[in-house]
Order: structure tokens, then sequence, then C-alpha cells
């Protein structure tokens, strides 16, 4: 009987399941437009999660003063400029298919958490559920293939 409700509590399948959680990175090309991110992940903790862009220098291939030069001019240190629109599509696994839980185009317009990230969106999932997320470009920058980009997709766990 005990090992009956250990199953029923998903513990056990979970234990199993190598669908990723948050923190989770994947890498996308900015430079064309229709370059896709996505990955299913499984929501465990009750936390807001969000989805940002992350351009670390210390993960550039391109010398510092040329990955200054397009931070400078793609992303802005100090205003918030227009940057490019970037679309999220967000699917919640249902019994019966999947549900829409986004699915817009962000200009990732205001400054980010850091000199070397763009916040796209944050929104609360519900916690052990799976969801499929899709990151997409929608115009070209040519300019930004020399950037190494990665998509995160985190926990905001501040109250």
């Amino acid at each position: 009987m005990a090992l009956f409700s250990f199953l029923q509590a998903n513990w056990f399948t979970d234990f199993f399941d190598d669908t990723p959680t948050p923190y989770y990175t994947m890498p996308i090309n900015l430079s064309k437009a229709g370059n896709i991110a996505e990955t299913d992940i499984r929501i465990d903790e009750k936390y807001y999660t969000y989805v940002e862009l992350y351009y670390d220098h210390r993960k550039q291939k391109i010398s510092r003063d040329r990955y200054r030069e397009i931070n400078d001019k793609y992303f802005g240190r100090y205003e918030p400029f227009p940057i490019f629109p970037i679309k999220l599509t967000v699917l919640k696994y249902e019994k019966n298919g999947t549900s829409i839980v986004v699915d817009k185009i962000y200009h990732t317009s205001s400054l980010g958490r850091s000199y070397s990230s763009r916040g796209i969106d944050k929104f609360k999932l519900q916690e052990g559920s799976k969801y499929r997320i899709k990151v997409e470009t929608v115009e070209d920058y040519l300019e930004l293939a020399e950037l190494n980009v990665e998509v995160v997709i985190g926990y905001i766990k501040a109250k």
C-alpha cells in the first residue's frame, strides 16, 4: 500500500524523467529571421519562470572591443532603445494535446538585468507540468552572427 501511494505521488516517474528543468540554456543565432531555439521544460518549483537572451562577454570568440561595439549598437548599455523583435511561444502539454500559454512577439527594448542579458518575459507556470518553449528571431541582423547568444530559462526566486 505504501509503495502504491509512493508511485501515485509521481515522484517515481519524475525521478526517471530527463526533461530539463530551469536553469536551462540553449544557443540561438540572432542573425537571420526564422532561427529557432526550442526545448521541452519541466517546471518543478513554484516560482515565476523567466526567458531571456544572454550574451556574456566571457563566452565570446570575438575580441573584447568588437563585442563592446556590437553590444552598444544592438543592446545599449545605459539607454533603453528599440532592440529587435523576438517571438516567444510557450505551449503546455495537456492530456489531450497542447494549450497555448504565450504566443507573441516581444520588442526587447527595456534594459536587461545586466549588461550581458536582455529579458524577454516572465510568467507563472504550473509546478509539475511540462511545456514547450520556443524562441524565434523575426528579423535579419547579419552583424549579430558574430555574437554567441543563449536563450536562458530560469526561475525568479526573489519574493
